[in-house]
């Protein structure tokens, strides 16, 4: 019986330190993580300090930074092409007016609400609307109405 004291204490003694060095892990991991997500915001924020000073001082000359600036600028354009580029490809429509990026087929921004339309489809929309209302030659076409009834409608009900 003893043996089986000695066995019961030895495997609560071993689950009991398991139990301990899984909460020690679980501790450390989240140490790591709060540390990660501290290192994150820590680069988001020189970000935001790098693009300030490289928006106030991109344009002077004698700065020790002017080679980066150059490649910042170079990079900078090589992405708005490349977002034109899809924009294109997907069929999209940039807002003259605020830059939003709309839905293909928009009419108008769904932001400013600027007309969206070319002055292609613009022209072709007058010209729908102008072909709609009849000229002085479509009326002539129309049959004579006697009696509020077309002519063509009398010899049907004949």
């Amino acid at each position: 019986m003893a043996f089986f004291d000695d066995l019961s204490k030895t495997l609560s003694d071993k689950g009991k330190e398991a139990a301990h060095k899984a909460k020690e892990a679980a501790g450390v991991l989240q140490m790591k993580t709060q540390i990660a997500s501290e290192k994150s915001k820590l680069k988001e924020l020189y970000g935001a300090v790098g693009v300030l000073y490289y928006k106030k001082h991109r344009d002077d000359e004698d700065n020790e930074f002017a080679d980066l600036f150059k490649e910042i600028g170079n990079v900078l354009t090589n992405v708005a092409v490349m977002e034109e580029k899809v924009q294109e490809m997907e069929g999209s429509l940039v807002c003259p007016n605020c830059k939003k990026v709309m839905k293909k087929g928009s009419a108008f921004c769904s932001k400013c609400g600027t007309s969206l339309k070319t002055e292609e489809e613009l022209q072709k929309d007058q010209d729908i609307t102008e072909d709609m209302n009849p000229t002085e030659e479509d009326m002539e076409e129309i049959p004579a109405a006697e009696d509020g009834i077309f002519a063509e409608d009398e010899t049907e009900n004949s």
